[in-house]
């Protein structure tokens, strides 16, 4: 009767959670066609090209993009061929290229923005995996009823939540980091179970779940060598699971043939999916983890409380800032409440949600940390650092599951009240994200003064993604074969800007200052000094939000 009543809770918590990744991919595919074009978004897809071309005629790939990972942005290429195949078979005209495409570049542009809209369908449904990583870390920590609050609270996370429709870099490290993290728990679960059985090498759970969570790690480490710090965070989380000396020296002795088919594991995946590494992996490897950690081929300045400061000398602070004034102050509360009690119930913790605690808060604090102590070079907001908000959002809903647990169940009328609080905190981030869309990673929590208190003292659209608003406006409003010069992602106006128009497009850093005149129009968007260029040209329309200006056009000439 129990284990029937059991498995009929069991089976309700699974479909409530899965009501509400099934909810939360509803909302974000209705509104993934709205984002534009970003910076990074056309290297990626070259990226692929690139690996395939030292693969075939061992031709040398581009810049530092030898030590990226390339199997995500191969898999978004790999998906778009096939819908474009299956696109051909069903109607042959769909796939034809417009008439106005006369040149390369327009093809090239085309292309790109065929490839993009695809691109940012395939890394919004991959993020779906954080979302259910998040309520199996919260499964573990808190109980499954309510695990479910975790895919709610994360997507309320803006940075998470906006970088997930078109960062396919940082968005799949963030994800396939948190998996490893709820895969290394479960491993942790077998460890612990089988601690007191004899172990060896073979066909068993401990065996293969070993090498399985080495080819996990191998495929975070393949999007972003960072990810290699799981091999050692899954060591130190069954070590301090149980810390009294006697057992770390016993654990060590006992599982050091598994820890040796995690790096196994680890290792032949990142062989494989690092094409760069076939010749020499130790020196590539070397070589990746010192370009990645002080990444010195980026120098530009950062717009950080409201002074420009080269990327490589930013203050320490810069990323606990950051996190202070763009994550919501009820998720950072609750994140500082569940670390305190985590501590507090530690003792009282079985070994498996002890050992996924520690990987959960490893996730959230050392990267971050060595990053912060080696002074490398940062830039985007907190953009690489996303991986952080899966672990503080699993964190933070067990610390909100946990209260509510604590409160008295008579009278009512207190978990009635709670419940209302929460729900109207939660409201008021889900009301400050629609104001911002599709700007959501532009988000700056109100204790900061929202958006608007970050006007020209912090980094806002650094994407550019804004460009695509403010050139739907020019298709209605400008004038045909006018010239036009645009600070941002160009690329990002050529994919959207209406052909007939006929535009002569100069990029800002090509347009030869004092030599050529004025242009018709200045696109530009708010970073470095763009907002500067061509003050003697009026303003005719800015993108907005929260009454903040994320882009503007200026209007040079008088016809």
């Amino acid at each position: 009767m129990l284990l029937k009543r059991w498995q009929a809770l069991r089976d309700k918590a699974y479909l409530k959670n899965l009501l509400v990744i099934l909810a939360i991919a509803i909302i974000g595919l209705s509104t993934v066609g709205n984002y534009g074009i970003t910076w990074d978004e056309t290297v990626e897809v070259d990226m692929v090209r690139w690996n395939l071309d030292y693969i075939r005629s061992d031709k040398p790939i581009e810049r530092d993009s030898k030590y990226y990972g390339f199997y995500f942005n191969y898999i978004s290429q790999l998906i778009h061929e096939a819908t474009e195949e299956v696109a051909r078979t069903l109607n042959p005209d769909s796939v034809k290229e417009p008439a106005h495409i006369t040149t390369d570049r327009q093809r090239w542009v085309y292309q790109m923005w065929k490839h993009t809209r695809t691109k940012h369908v395939v890394t919004f449904l991959f993020s779906l995996i954080a979302y259910a990583s998040v309520i199996g870390i919260v499964s573990i920590l808190a109980g499954k009823e309510n695990a479910w609050l975790g895919a709610i609270v994360l997507a309320l996370f803006p940075g998470f939540w906006g970088h997930s429709f078109f960062n396919p870099k940082d968005i799949p490290f963030a994800t396939m980091f948190t998996l490893a993290t709820l895969g290394g728990s479960k491993l942790l679960n077998l460890y612990f179970s089988a601690e007191l059985s004899t172990l060896s090498i073979g066909k068993n759970r401990v065996t293969i779940g070993s090498f399985i969570f080495g080819i996990l790690v191998g495929l975070v480490t393949g999007i972003r060598v960072g990810g290699f710090f799981l091999l050692s965070f899954i060591i130190m989380a069954q070590i301090v699971a149980k810390p009294d000396l006697k057992s770390v020296t016993l654990t060590l002795r006992r599982f050091w043939k598994f820890y040796g088919l995690i790096f196994l594991g680890w290792a032949v995946t990142c062989y494989i999916i690092y094409p760069s590494a076939w010749r020499n992996p130790v020196d590539w490897f070397i070589g990746a983890v010192t370009t990645m950690s002080n990444y010195s081929l980026w120098n530009n300045d950062v717009l950080f409380d409201g002074q420009y400061i080269p990327g490589r000398s930013l203050p320490w602070y810069y990323l606990p800032r950051l996190i202070s004034i763009t994550v919501p102050v009820l998720f950072q509360v609750a994140f500082i409440g569940g670390i305190i009690a985590i501590a507090a119930r530690y003792k009282g913790l079985t070994p498996a949600q002890r050992g996924c605690a520690v990987l959960t808060l490893l996730q959230a604090f050392i990267l971050p940390s060595l990053a912060i102590i080696k002074g490398s070079t940062m830039y985007d907001g907190m953009r690489h650092s996303l991986f952080v908000l899966p672990a503080m959002a699993a964190i933070a809903t067990t610390a909100l599951i946990w209260l509510y647990e604590k409160l008295p169940r008579k009278p009512k009328l207190v978990k009635i009240f709670a419940v209302t609080l929460l729900i109207t905190n939660l409201g008021v981030i889900a009301y400050d994200m629609l104001g911002l869309h599709p700007y959501e990673y532009a988000y700056f929590n109100r204790a900061y003064g929202g958006l608007r208190g970050a006007f020209q003292k912090q980094e806002t659209d650094y994407w550019g993604l804004s460009l695509r608003e403010a050139t739907e406006w020019f298709n209605k409003n400008a004038e045909p074969n006018s010239s036009l010069v645009v600070a941002g992602p160009g690329f990002g106006f050529e994919m959207y800007v209406d052909p007939a128009l006929n535009i002569h497009m100069t990029h800002r850093d090509d347009f030869q200052w004092g030599k050529a005149p004025d242009p018709d129009y200045y696109m530009g968007i708010h970073r470095y000094d763009y907002y500067k260029a061509f003050p003697q040209c009026p303003i005719v329309h800015a993108v907005t939000r929260q009454e903040t200006s994320l882009a503007i056009i200026r209007k040079c000439s008088t016809n």
